[in-house]
């Protein structure tokens, strides 16, 4: 056997050091840089955590905020349904408006042409108005004209009144003349022979 082929015990147990030695400085290091890596994997995790939490925060703000605009959408919804049951419910107010102010329309037209026919109707009475006064005021000068000969003719017939009554009185008055007169011719005549 050579020496060159069998390891002596010394080598081997230098060897072992070195070896044990790289390993524990491979150790270290690995370690270390797991460190590191577990220290910035923390780092990373807690920040992760942080925005989670605030995600969740915003998350649950955004979903209350979700809940209201909900709440509102169903608040605005129903007045919209009962906008719009009033609105239908002015249309029809409208349309029966409408109906009546058409109807009357016909009246007020229907209206004005009654009125046109009465004022018509009255122009020409004012017109047969003026023809009566003018009649009316002819009527009242022959009746002037009348009252004053039925006035000449109370005069007249108070004259032939009191001139009657002297004409009585004087035929009365010839009457008893004629009577006596007659008296006095029948004294005058002879009597008959029996």
């Amino acid at each position: 056997m050579s020496e060159t082929t069998l390891p002596t015990p010394e080598k081997k147990s230098s060897t072992a050091v070195v070896v044990i030695g790289l390993l524990a400085v491979a150790i270290v290091v690995v370690a270390l840089t797991f460190r590191t890596k577990v220290r910035d994997l923390n780092d990373q995790a807690a920040k992760t955590g942080i925005a989670l939490s605030q995600a969740n925060d915003q998350t649950a703000k955004l979903q209350t905020q979700l809940d209201e605009s909900k709440a509102g959408a169903a608040k605005l919804q129903a007045q919209l349904d009962e906008a719009k049951a009033g609105a239908a419910k002015f249309q029809t107010q409208l349309d029966k408006g409408t109906a009546g102010a058409t109807k009357l329309q016909a009246q007020l037209d229907e209206s004005k042409a009654g009125a046109a026919k009465l004022q018509a109707q009255l122009d020409e009475g004012k017109a047969g108005s003026v023809a009566l006064e003018a009649q009316v005021d002819e009527a009242k000068g022959a009746c002037t004209k009348l009252q004053e000969q039925v006035d000449a003719g109370k005069v007249a017939s108070t004259q032939l009144q009191a001139q009657l009554k002297d004409a009585k009185a004087h035929a009365a008055d010839l009457q008893a003349k004629l009577d006596q007169a007659l008296l006095d011719l029948a004294k005058l005549q002879p009597k008959p022979k029996k």
